[in-house]
């Protein structure tokens, strides 16, 4: 990718400005003179790099609000649009603020989506750049304020992983964790199908339970008819208490016939002279034996027809074999014979929906177990850690390549598999902690353009734009000359544009190409 032009319209400080990057090739000194301070702090140096990572990206490296990159004297109509060949076709980016606008332009074809992030995202597939990449790798210094050293481990990886562009291994990781937390939550899910129907399940045998205690107490209407009507049971009812009135009375009769000839027959023992009535107990003088036979007789025949008489009437009794009472219970007893019949379907539905839902669970379980495999494996400590090993050697190599002109060779750094490092001087461990201010910069610049580097390891798209922005600050004058020395060698390859205050590097570069940026009246300017 190769940045031809940029123009800028009420960006910050600028008004209305277009400045030519493809004119410039090996390194370039941006001069800032603000009139208004009599000074160049505030100039609009900055803002120039500011402009080439807003249009590329639509982020501002100081991470500023919408009002504040909007010209504070025309407060609408910002306008940032980069002019760049990519791949041997011309690209036109032009972003707006107030209002908010993104057009995408690649040779005649406009390729502007519906929305600005999916325009963006358009951009940034076309051009295979990533603005946390694009930052780190064409952007050095005070603009951008990453110190390598001064990360946790986690964010080295991180760092990394962006340069090399791992975001593939990332998102994959990440659907991995979702689908590994749907699985988990499946599982879940079924353990409470399971639950549920289990409950259900044993409410259902308790209630059949207590129906087959039920039943035993009802047994006994198992083979009653099921057509008598409440009216033909209360009329049963009476009949058998006709019947039981009836039947109380024969006996009756029949107990009084039995003494009657139980009496005849002790008054045909006695006697003659003896004799009385066995009713009145009068004398029975005139009583023959014949006579008293014959009442005997007469009796016993009636006694044995009060007794055909009462056989008849509880046979007829017999018959009759449910009650009022008792037909309520027989209703009872016919509703749980049907509940039992649903109970037991419901049961079989209950128990096949367990089934299904345990097969279900065992299956979400295994899925669970293989994405926490695979979480494992697309880890920072699994793909992530054996792809960093991989490019150790590599980055290694870069860093002290850059360290060694920053530093004269006196300092080397080396990072192992858990990105910890290892600074040298001299034979002698360093502690990063222990590092002046001004080292910590010399080693931190070294590890990011090594960082930079890693971008020939990937597709990502080579900016062969750098900007580095104070980077001399706190730096000593040896640092200084081998900060120079580096510049020029990098130059080779690259265009470079620097920012500096520093009186020494200043010197140095005093035959290097210059851009003055001016500023008059709140209002920037560019001066090739």
């Amino acid at each position: 990718m190769k940045i031809e032009k940029i123009k800028i319209q009420n960006f910050y400080s600028f008004k209305d400005q277009e400045f030519s990057l493809g004119d410039y090739s090996g390194l370039t000194l941006i001069k800032g003179i603000n009139k208004d301070t009599k000074g160049s702090n505030g100039s609009g140096k900055s803002v120039l790099i500011e402009a080439v990572y807003f249009g590329l990206t639509g982020k501002t490296i100081r991470k500023s609000t919408e009002d504040s990159l909007v010209n504070n004297q025309a407060k609408k109509h910002c306008l940032v649009e980069v002019h760049l060949t990519h791949n041997d076709q011309y690209v036109v980016i032009t972003r707006r603020k107030k209002p908010t606008k993104l057009k995408f332009l690649v040779g005649e074809e406009n390729r502007t989506q519906q929305s600005v992030a999916t325009t963006q995202a358009a951009i940034d597939s076309f051009l295979n750049i990533n603005h946390k990449v694009l930052l780190a790798s064409m952007f050095f210094g005070q603009s951008n304020d990453v110190n390598f050293l001064d990360c946790s481990a986690d964010d080295k990886r991180t760092i990394i992983r962006n340069f090399l562009n791992l975001d593939d291994i990332f998102e994959m990781r990440d659907r991995i964790r979702t689908l590994k937390s749907s699985y988990y939550q499946d599982a879940k899910t079924k353990d409470a199908v399971i639950e549920e129907n289990q409950k259900n399940i044993n409410l259902l045998n308790t209630k059949i339970t207590k129906l087959e205690t039920a039943k035993e107490q009802y047994s006994r209407f198992e083979d009653y008819p099921t057509s008598l009507t409440l009216e033909e049971i209360i009329n049963t009812e009476k009949e058998v208490e006709a019947t039981k009135w009836q039947i109380t009375k024969l006996k009756d009769r029949i107990n009084k016939k039995q003494q009657s000839i139980k009496k005849l027959k002790k008054v045909l023992q006695t006697p003659f002279k003896e004799r009385t009535c066995w009713s009145c107990n009068q004398p029975l003088a005139s009583e023959t034996d014949d006579s008293i036979t014959n009442q005997i007789n007469i009796q016993q025949v009636d006694l044995r027809e009060l007794e055909r008489g009462l056989k008849h009437q509880q046979e007829t009794i017999m018959e009759v074999s449910i009650s009022s009472k008792d037909y309520a219970q027989f209703l009872d007893y016919r509703e749980l014979c049907r509940d039992e019949t649903n109970y037991n379907t419901i049961k079989e539905e209950f128990s096949n929906s367990i089934a299904c839902a345990q097969k279900a669970k065992e299956e979400s379980k295994l899925q669970y177990e293989v994405m926490r495999f695979w979480e494992k494996a697309f880890s920072e400590q699994g793909v992530i850690k054996y792809i960093i090993n991989n490019v150790l050697e590599y980055f290694n190599e870069r860093c002290n390549y850059y360290v060694s002109y920053l530093t004269n060779s006196k300092y080397s750094v080396e990072f192992d598999q858990e990105l910890t490092e290892k600074i040298e001087t001299s034979g002698r461990l360093l502690s990063y902690i222990s590092l002046s201010g001004g080292e910590k910069r010399k080693v931190n610049l070294a590890i990011m353009l090594g960082l930079k580097d890693l971008l020939l390891l990937t597709d990502k798209s080579h900016v062969d734009l750098l900007f580095f922005d104070e980077v001399a600050e706190n730096i000593d004058e040896e640092g200084v000359q081998g900060l120079f020395q580096l510049l020029q060698e990098i130059k080779k390859n690259k265009t470079i544009f620097i920012i500096t205050h520093n009186k020494h590097l200043k010197t140095l570069l005093d035959s290097s190409k210059r851009v003055t940026i001016i500023k008059h009246k709140g209002i920037s300017k560019i001066k090739a």
